[in-house]
């Protein structure tokens, strides 16, 4: 028979080293611009539909029985 080979566990640490350094540039990137996000809970979340999702360069919101949240990109003005 012939045995299963594991990855090297060196890969696997590269891989999650990766995987992190990615999330922390993600997070910084969407910390360093400006948003604003909104959440409504609730009947009033679901006036208009109960199911959605959009998202844009702009804004994206999310909408699911009794939750609407959205974030929307602010504009600086420049000094």
């Amino acid at each position: 028979m012939m045995s299963e080979s594991k990855p090297p566990k060196k890969r696997n640490y590269f891989i999650m080293k990766t995987v992190k350094v990615t999330l922390v540039i993600a997070a910084a990137a969407f910390l360093g611009m400006g948003c604003a996000s909104t959440l409504t809970v609730g009947p009033q979340a679901n006036n208009d539909s109960y199911l959605g999702a959009s998202a844009s360069t702009k804004e994206a919101s999310v909408t699911v029985p009794f939750v609407k949240a959205g974030v929307k990109a602010t504009e600086t003005k420049k000094k």
